[in-house]
């Protein structure tokens, strides 16, 4: 892999010179599968971590779950978006997981993603308060097993063992992701993410080639045999329409998603990765996947809302002109606020398309 150029750098006051420098790779992405933009090498992989969620939950709607399952129509769109979140824990979130598990006769027991405290402040404050730890539930990634799980009852597929790579379950999602990702010649290695699936090496490119597919359906290789349109314009509009289930109260996807009013799909993984889906528009007739990798993994999440702005910033794409919503700026994030509240610095974005 090439060395990645600079895309964002932090400077504080008036000194010269930036504090930290954040390195990596862009991939813009239309319908048709052309890439229309990039900085650095878009062709080195990486982990996809949680930016791959949408797609890994492609086998319960493929096995018709949202059709025939236990939930009924009303809870279908909300479920989706906890399904394919990386969300805060908060009650809406741990109660909605907890009412698909009991849908299909499962305790959250049988998640294996593990337990981590609440990502969402108030969440954590309150099982202190009570004197309580976190369970599976409260695992940002626990809407996604619970769907995995019930795609393993529909196919009487093993649950003990559904997390392992050569899973009947895995298999079939490595194979959707390489369908997607437009690499379905070539296998996938893999890594073990944090919540102990399979999380597969994919570029930039390929990444971007993937939500391209959520931003325009009907451009999107066939998976199975079959178009996966139908399925893929249920995940974008699930996830737009309900940002608050994809993220929670306050975060940045959240945030951004509710100012682009259904236009937007944002998903943010670990270790740097953010992936982006926009409809189509006059500009961008058969929509965009943006897919950027931050190399130093942006341990404080500080440089990625600041890209993904000033990317959409770059190509022309504005929030819903209304009093309601935030602009790019505010998004964005860029101030450096030290402890007394004094703004001291500010982030800045450095890269260019081409």
């Amino acid at each position: 892999m090439t060395r990645l150029p600079p895309l964002v750098e932090a400077s504080r006051g008036p000194a010269e010179g930036a504090e930290i420098r954040n390195a990596g790779a862009i991939a813009v992405v239309d319908g048709a599968g052309g890439l229309i933009a990039a900085v650095g090498d878009v062709d080195a992989a990486f982990p996809l971590r949680s930016t791959t969620k949408p797609f890994q939950l492609l086998p319960y709607l493929l096995d018709g779950l949202h059709r025939d399952g236990p939930r009924g129509p009303d809870e279908l769109m909300p479920d989706l978006a906890v399904m394919m979140a990386s969300h805060a824990g908060e009650a809406m979130h741990t109660d909605r997981v907890q009412g698909i598990l009991d849908a299909y006769g499962l305790s959250p027991e049988a998640l294996l993603c593990g337990a981590h405290w609440p990502y969402s402040s108030s969440a954590r404050d309150a099982l202190v308060c009570g004197g309580e730890s976190p369970h599976n539930l409260h695992s940002n990634c626990s809407g996604k097993h619970a769907g995995m799980l019930a795609v393993c009852l529909k196919n009487g597929w093993p649950l003990k063992s559904y997390i392992e790579a050569q899973h009947p379950l895995q298999t079939r999602i490595h194979d959707i992701v390489a369908t997607l990702c437009r690499t379905q010649n070539t296998p996938l290695p893999h890594s073990i993410d944090g919540c102990s699936l399979p999380t597969h090496w994919v570029s930039m490119r390929g990444l971007g080639h993937m939500y391209a597919a959520l931003a325009h359906p009907e451009g999107a290789p066939a998976v199975e045999q079959r178009s996966i349109s139908e399925e893929l314009r249920l995940l974008f509009t699930a996830g737009s329409r309900h940002p608050e289930m994809v993220a929670g109260k306050g975060f940045f996807d959240t945030r951004l998603m509710v100012s682009f009013n259904g236009r937007l799909f944002a998903k943010g993984g670990a270790a740097g990765v953010y992936a982006l889906a926009l409809a189509p528009t006059i500009v961008y007739p058969q929509g965009l996947g943006i897919a950027f990798k931050v190399e130093d993994g942006d341990g404080d999440a500080r440089a990625r809302p600041v890209i993904a702005c000033d990317i959409l910033r770059q190509l022309e794409i504005e929030p819903d002109k209304s009093a309601a919503v935030e602009t790019l700026d505010q998004l964005a994030g860029a101030a450096i606020v030290n402890v007394r509240g004094l703004s001291v610095g500010a982030y800045r974005a450095v890269f260019k398309l081409r």
